[in-house]
This record gives C-alpha cells, structure tokens and sequence, in this order.
C-alpha cells in the first residue's frame, strides 16, 4: 500500500465513526427525555409500571451509550497506530524532500487521534440535533443558548487578543534564556574566560525577571478571564431552570420539559464550548492531513529496483534556482563519466560543490534537470537498489549511538561479519579499530570519546563502502584527516577504484586530487572547465596561478599555503617541499633588499612548464639592490671549499636558492624586480657546495 492509498484510507472512516458519534450523542438526550416523562406522566398518574417500563428502556439505550463510545474509542486508537505505522514507514520510503515537515505532520495526526480530539470533532455536525431539541421544547432556549455561547467566544477572543503578544515574547525570552544559560555553562568551564560566563549569568538573570514580569502580569488576566468564562459555564444552568420556571408559570412549559431542557441546554454548551477551545487544534490536524495527502502525490513516482549497475553516470542540464531573482545554486550542469572514473569537483567555497554532490547522488534532487545511473533516473531509483549501489559520505560524518559494528552494517537487522570486516580493511580502519578495547563492540553511546573527529570519518567511509557500491559520493573525505590518514584514505580510494567503483569527490585539499581522473571546477554554479586532470590543471596553472600580496613577515606562510595548493599528487611531496622552501626564500630575499618606508607589493606567478618542471617569479615595483649580491654568490658557489656559514641572512638565502633551483636570475626590468627561479622535480642536494 502506498503512502498516498494508506493516507486516504481514513476518509473511509468518516462514516461509521460519524454514524457511532450520532447515537453516543443521541444517547445524551436519554436522561432527559426520561425526567420529562417521569416528571409529565408517571408522577401526575402514580403508573409504577410506565416508571419501569421508562427505566429499563433509559438503562438499555445507555448500555448501548456505553458499547458505541467503547466502540468509538477503540477505533481511534486503532486508526493512531495505523496512521504511526503506515504513515512513518511510507515517509521514510518515498524519500521526500520536506521529510521532517511530514513527521511532524503524522506527528499531529497521531495526536489527533489519540487525545480525544477526534471525538471532539466528531461532536461538530451533531450540534443542531440539541439545538432543533431544544427549539421544540421551546424557542426560548435557543436564544438563551446563543447567548452564553456568544459571550463564552467573546471571552476567549478577548484572552487571545489581549495575551496573544506578550505570549509570544515570554516563548522567545525562554528560548534566548535556554541558549544564554548552554553558552554560560560552556564557557564556565574553560579557563581563561571566566569573566564571559560570568556576564552571561548576568544577562541570564536579567532575562528571566523580564519573563517573569510579564509572565505574571498574563496570568492574572488568564485567571481573570478563567474565572469569568467558569462563572458563566457555572451559570448557565440556574439561567435554563430559571427560564424554564418563567415557562411553566407562564403555561408554556411543562415541569419535566423545565428538567430537559437545562440538561440538553447545559450539554449543548458544553459541546460547543470543548469544539471552540479545540477548534484550532482541529484545524491543524484537517491542515497536516492535506499537506500529508498533497504531498504524496506530487512526490510518489515509480522506482525501479535495479540488481546490476555499471557505475555509468551522466548529469544533463542541472538547475537549482535559489529564488527571489537570485543566481542559481546550479546553473546548467553537464557531464559524463564512464565507469570506473573518478571525479573531482573542485571551485571556490560558495560555488556549489555540494550542492552538485548532493544532486548527483539523489540525496537532494535538482528541481530542473536530471541524473542517470547507467539509463535510471537518481529519483526513480527504489530505496533498496539505492541503498546497495550508491555509498554516501558527508563533509563531517556522524556515527550514531551504538556499536562500531552497527554503524559499518548501517544497523542492518542481519549483520554480515565478514562485510563489516571487508568494508573496514578496504577503509584501512581495522587496524584502529581492533587498538580499541571493545574492538568492533565499543558502544558508542559510552565510548565516543576514544574517536577523534578523523577517526570517526574513517570509519564513515566503511559504512558507506559497506554494501560495496558502484557509486560513491564523498564530500571533502580528507578535510578532518591528518597526513597519516589521508594517505590511508587515498590507498582506500585507490582500491576502490580498481574494483571499478565511481567515485565523485568534492575537495578543497590537493592530497588526494592526484586519484582523480577528470576534474570539473565550477565557479558560481557554472561549468568552469572540465576534462582530464592534467589538461584542466595545466589550463588552471596557466591562467590563474598568481598571487598578489604585501611583502611583510606577516605574509610568508600565505606563500608557503599557496605554492603547496599548486602541486595535487602525493608523489610530488618532495618537489612541492623544495618549491615551498625556494619560494619562501625568494620572498625573504626581496623583502630584505628594498627600502621597507612604504607599503610593498609582492606578485608571484606559478607556472609548470611540464609535469617534472615549473618556474616561480616573483616581481615587485622597484627595483632590488640584491643585484651585485648575487654575483658575489655566484662566484663564491665556484669554490666549494668557501666557508657560506659566514655569509648575511640574505646572502644564505641566495646561495641556497641558486643551489637547489635549476636556475635562478635576478634582474632589474624599468624599476621593476624581478626574481625568476626554475625547478626540476629530481631535487639536488643541498648540502653539495656549502661547507659547515
């Protein structure tokens, strides 16, 4: 049964629990009628037989009371756990966006049905059958109850007008106070910063005699307008028997009708009383109901369960708009991966990277556009095929309460040991945690704490390797790892990929950029580039390698982050560490020989003439007196025996940038400096021509 089916499936309900509702609320009219004919017939004539002929009728139409209200209440339990039942699991199925925004809705429901709510509602259609009764009794009544029905509203819409607002602002107070008091607490127990906790106690306080204040003033005219709605309901019964007295004397009205008609008067208000305190609850319910049903029918689409796929995956036109006017998140996204490739989604932060991730892997659908896996569409894809092929790993992963082992199995029902003990040896995580005490069985729930935020990601990627996808989705996978285990997680990678798996990595990191066979760059949702690693790097390094930034102390490890971000192969760590040190020297070098009376600008250039090659050139807008040093360096590098340990810091520097470049010059061009050094990835060594 669908979500939508199961849903509808209620409103075949209405009827017999309307018909219930009809006679439990004709049962009411049973004491009644059973005082007026006491009252009009069996008093005046002394017919003890027509008493009990009356009673036995009164008990048997109350015994029915009973049987329909216990009839009534049991199929609206019944309904709350099939709407629990079969409204949650169809949520969680049908793999709806607004997933949350249904719970909460079966949430209401389930309310609905379980709070006596329901029957409150039902009470609504049966209103007029009390007020015909007391009409026929007499037409005074009807006024009368009109009258303290529109006094009781007018009560209750004065307390919502009146409170409505301060209401409101006790319900923020509350909530500012709650997070005040968390930061409090937090900062009470760092050192060092004693006095912000102790300040936010203050506000803390200051808060709640503010809420407090008002919170007293609202409960005064509460119980007021309490007091006043209680003495009307109070009330209401001497007003019929006093009418109903103004009647009989008048001849109007017979003693047993005065008797009925107080009882019917009274419960009708009651009725319509309980329906208007609950009408907005009412409301919301019928509310979550229609958004449950128009849901489900926009969202419910055939899925195809698909035993096999390749790994093939193409993406045509995708289109998130963001709204309002504003550029879209995804702008005409296209591209094709074979199987077996990998992918890496590089750009800017803010440029929708994950936002592409997300789509390509279904867990947020692009609204235009669509994504294959092989020939199937990602949103037509059945949970269970999803759930086999697809492997998903988040920016930062959470592992949930329970064992090690229930999280790598995705806390299947029949775990298989030798997938979890497969899936953490492919993540290189078995290792760490065999180390734990509990090995696979340590509980989470108690022993979080012995997992770093690194080691928590790691064995994230066993569970999303679990099942041994043919796709798999990573949101920055190295981003928490340090350099141990990024190289576990590119050998992971790496294995992966010989297995054939797709993967699709957004990455801000180079460390594991080298595993990739094609790199698509997006630059504001847009397509930037996109083909093989070395052509889009290669288009990269020679348009946009430039960095332009102040010659000061402040500035040398923006040189150093920046010249490392260059190189995305582990197997150029040597080369990017000799690249580093040259360009770090290169900087000192210029700020050292130059007038420092203003503020200087530095612009390197990075540019790899080859894969074994680059050149680095830094240029500055005056020229260097570091010109004639240079000359001095150059002969003194012909004598290996000279002692260089005797040289200026920045002459050191220009020794050991012409020993470890393959090339250095220095030059003055129209007030320009200009420092150009070229490298080879077979590093020299250093030590060859300084003597200590």
């Amino acid at each position: 049964m669908t979500q939508s089916a199961s849903l509808l499936a209620l409103k075949r309900l209405l009827i017999p629990l309307l018909f219930l509702s009809l006679i439990s609320n004709l049962a009411i009219l049973v004491s009644p009628i059973f005082m007026m004919q006491v009252l009009d017939r069996v008093v005046p004539s002394g017919n003890l037989s027509t008493l009990a002929l009356l009673l036995l009728v009164a008990l048997a139409a109350l015994f029915i009371q009973g049987f329909v209200d216990y009839s009534s209440d049991i199929a609206l339990d019944n309904t709350s756990r099939f709407v629990e039942t079969f409204g949650t699991s169809q949520v969680f199925s049908s793999q709806q966006d607004a997933s949350q925004d249904a719970l909460n809705d079966i949430t209401a429901l389930i309310q609905f049905f379980s709070s006596g709510l329901a029957k409150t509602a039902l009470n609504i259609p049966w209103i007029p059958v009390f007020v015909i009764a007391l009409s026929l009794i007499h037409p005074y009544y009807v006024v009368l109850v009109l009258g303290i029905v529109a006094v009781l509203l007018a009560v209750s819409q004065i307390e919502k007008l009146w409170l409505n607002d301060p209401q409101k602002t006790v319900a923020s107070l509350r909530q500012d106070e709650t997070k005040i008091l968390e930061h409090a607490v937090s900062f009470q127990k760092k050192s060092g910063i004693a006095e912000v906790s102790k300040n936010l106690f203050s506000r803390y306080f200051s808060l709640c005699h503010k809420r407090q204040t008002i919170d007293q003033s609202i409960a005064k005219v509460a119980k007021t307008l309490t007091a006043v709605s209680g003495f009307i309901k109070a009330a209401t019964q001497l007003l019929a028997l006093s009418l109903g007295a103004f009647l009989v004397v008048q001849g109007a009205l017979s003693a047993g009708g005065m008797i009925a008609a107080s009882i019917i008067l009274a419960k009708t208000v009651g009725i319509i009383d309980g329906c208007s305190s609950g009408l907005p609850r009412i409301k919301m319910a019928f509310g979550a109901y229609g958004r449950l049903i128009g849901q489900t029918n926009k969202s419910e689409v055939h899925q195809t369960e698909i035993e096999n796929l390749t790994g093939h995956l193409r993406c045509e036109e995708l289109i998130y708009p963001r709204g309002g006017g504003a550029p879209a998140r995804l702008d005409r996204i296209s591209f094709v991966l074979e199987a077996g490739e990998c992918l890496g989604i590089i750009g800017d932060s803010g440029s929708g990277k994950s936002t592409l991730l997300k789509a390509l892997c279904g867990v947020e659908p692009c609204p235009i556009g669509a994504v294959f896996l092989d020939d199937t569409e990602v949103r037509t894809l059945g949970a269970k095929s999803f759930y086999n092929t697809v492997g998903y790993l988040t920016q930062q992963a959470e592992l949930l309460d329970g064992t090690i082992a229930e999280n790598i199995c995705c806390f299947s029902e029949t775990p298989d040991d030798a997938m979890i003990l497969k899936a953490a040896n492919t993540a290189g995580v078995h290792g760490l945690i065999s180390s734990l005490p509990r090995s696979y069985e340590t509980d989470l729930s108690y022993e979080r704490h012995l997992l770093s935020a690194g080691q928590c990601q790691r064995i994230a990627m066993a569970r999303a390797i679990y099942n041994s996808p043919k796709y798999l989705f990573l949101d920055e996978p190295n981003a928490l790892l340090d350099a141990i285990g990024e190289r576990q997680l590119c050998d992971t990678l790496a294995r992966l990929k010989s297995q054939g798996v797709t993967i699709v990595m957004v990455l801000h990191r180079s460390g594991v950029l080298g595993l990739t066979d094609k790199i698509l760059r997006i630059d504001h949702g847009r397509v930037a580039d996109f083909g093989n690693r070395t052509e889009v790097l290669g288009r990269m390094n020679n348009g946009s390698s430039k960095l332009e930034i102040p010659l000061s102390l402040n500035s040398l490890q923006d040189v150093s982050d920046w010249i490392t971000e260059r190189f995305s192969r582990n197997s150029d760590q040597e080369f990017c560490q000799k690249a580093v040190l040259i360009a770090s020297e290169m900087f000192n070098i210029a700020l050292q020989n130059a007038p420092n009376d203003r503020a200087r600008i530095g612009r390197f250039h990075f540019k790899f003439e080859d894969e074994k090659t680059c050149e680095i050139t830094l240029t500055e807008d005056q020229p260097t007196s570091v010109t004639q040093k240079m000359n001095k360096i150059r002969s003194l590098l012909k004598h290996p025996e000279v002692n260089m340990l005797d040289l200026d810091a920045d002459e050191m520097g220009l020794a050991v940038v012409a020993q470890m470049s393959d090339g250095f010059e220095i030059k003055n061009i129209e007030n320009t400096a200009v420092f150009t050094a070229l490298l080879k990835g077979q590093r020299k060594s250093l030590s060859q021509g300084i003597q200590h």
